[in-house]
């Protein structure tokens, strides 16, 4: 059975994923990023314990919609969600890009090459449904995490990837294979917190005060230098 949401004094359930540097298993094992930190410092603002587990993309999404979770982040607004959850205040800043190997002259923003070039993103992302609804060839088996996705790409199995920048930019640090891709930028997508509409009826009033101390945590974060506002 479900569980029911979150009564008003209950722990808010939160369902993320390992998605550096929004959020990331770190040398000790805490879970920490920039989006873990806005989140966590809105819901200390308003005095609400919380609980956040991390878990596949998919499945985060899952936990939500079914009941055994009251909130998944940091997720990009799709209408699919829209059914049964509702998007807080932006909580980070994503742009989302195209990247392509060096020697790929053709460019996947232009309509006419949607059905010639082989394109991805990864496993219950927003991206992979946007691709399929708006006519682009995609791989029958997306890959689990961006990490995949890079892989995939290297090894010439797509010709084009679509990923969130920073989390794309955050892994060319660590492979070092910057000067291998190529990138175009699609359209910015900002990041928010999904809170489901059961937990929000249980709970009046949560969004309204959640949204109004997310500003003053999204500025302390930027003024650590680790995100733009």
């Amino acid at each position: 059975m479900p569980r029911p949401s979150a009564a008003e004094t209950g722990p808010v359930i939160l369902t993320t994923h390992d998605l550096p540097p929004y959020g990331s298993v770190q040398a000790d094992g805490s879970f920490d990023g920039i989006a873990v930190r806005v989140v966590s410092c809105a819901l200390h603002a308003i005095d609400r314990a919380f609980e956040i587990h991390v878990l596949p993309w998919k499945r985060a999404q899952l936990e939500v919609q079914n009941g055994y979770a009251d909130g998944f982040f940091a997720a990009s607004q799709n209408v699919r969600r829209d059914a049964y959850a509702t998007a807080s205040a932006i909580i980070a800043r994503q742009t989302w890009t195209w990247y392509l190997l060096k020697d790929q002259i053709l460019s996947p923003k232009d309509p006419a090459n949607r059905l010639s070039m082989l394109t991805s993103s990864f496993l219950g992302a927003n991206m992979q449904t946007w691709l399929r609804r708006n006519g682009y060839r995609t791989t029958d088996f997306p890959p689990r995490d961006t990490n995949a996705l890079l892989e995939m790409l290297l090894a010439g199995r797509v010709d084009a990837v679509l990923a969130n920048n920073l989390v794309m930019e955050s892994i060319f640090d660590t492979r070092g294979v910057l000067s291998e891709i190529r990138s175009e930028v699609q359209q910015d997508k900002p990041l928010s917190v999904y809170f489901s509409n059961d937990f929000l009826q249980l709970n009046p009033g949560f969004l309204a005060e959640f949204d109004a101390a997310v500003p003053d945590c999204r500025d302390a974060e930027a003024a650590s230098g680790a995100i733009n506002s």
